[in-house]
């Protein structure tokens, strides 16, 4: 990975952050899932146009086609 790849991936997981919440007495920041498989499988397949984003999400655990 280069350095252009590690500040995508930073910006990625800012723009999935939804929210913050006190958890006792700390702030925990929470990333949406969704919005962060998104983002990736984009910068992925930017990279790779051979990526295979359903093989990828597989492998990660997500279900789909349900």
């Amino acid at each position: 990975m280069t350095r252009k790849d590690y500040i995508k991936l930073a910006e990625i997981i800012k723009d999935s952050e939804r929210m913050a919440e006190l958890y006792d007495g700390r702030i925990c920041h929470h990333l949406d899932r969704g919005d962060f498989m998104h983002g990736l499988c984009q910068m992925l397949e930017n990279d790779n146009p051979n990526f295979d984003e359903r093989k990828f999400r597989e492998a990660t655990g997500e279900i789909l086609g349900q």
